[in-house]
């Protein structure tokens, strides 16, 4: 059983593990450091706590952080992988290797679309390779094909008004 709570700033180090985590490279991964310094990786997260930002966290039984999910606005000129426009926030969830396949990643994602709504947004976007497993997760909450950027399909989810 899991819980999840918002983030608080002591949860930034966490969210940067989930970062490299959730960035799905089948061959190849570049070492945790390069890849999180890219501009493109690093803008999903670097500065966390700006106006927009949401997320929250799965803490297990023993208050251990097993998965995050959060969501921000981008602006036109630095885009985020899943971008749409600069009124409609990108999701970014992703789950430790050791807990994965437990519904932590539906819990996270049914958290962040329910308090998109609260905050008025009309939709949220992600950005995800149609490789990845997490494909079918998006799907099955209702997120749609909307655009491809790379080998990356971009999804959008209509909120309820």
């Amino acid at each position: 059983m899991v819980n999840i709570r918002p983030i608080v700033m002591e949860d930034v180090d966490f969210m940067w593990e989930m970062l490299y985590e959730m960035i799905h490279i089948p061959v190849n991964k570049p070492p945790r450091e390069e890849l999180l310094s890219k501009p493109e990786v690093k803008r999903c997260l670097y500065g966390w706590g700006r106006t927009g930002d949401r997320g929250f966290i799965a803490v297990d039984d023993d208050q251990i952080s097993v998965g995050a999910g959060w969501y921000r606005l981008f602006p036109a000129n630095e885009p985020g992988y899943g971008f749409i426009d600069e009124q409609t926030p990108e999701i970014e969830i992703a789950v430790s290797s050791s807990s994965k396949g437990q519904g932590i990643g539906s819990q996270l994602l049914r958290r962040l679309i329910e308090q998109a709504g609260l905050d008025g947004y009309q939709a949220i976007s992600l950005s995800v390779d149609p490789t990845n497993a997490a494909l079918h997760l998006y799907e099955r909450f209702g997120f749609t094909k909307v655009g491809t950027s790379g080998t990356s399909w971009t999804m959008k989810l209509d909120l309820p008004k």
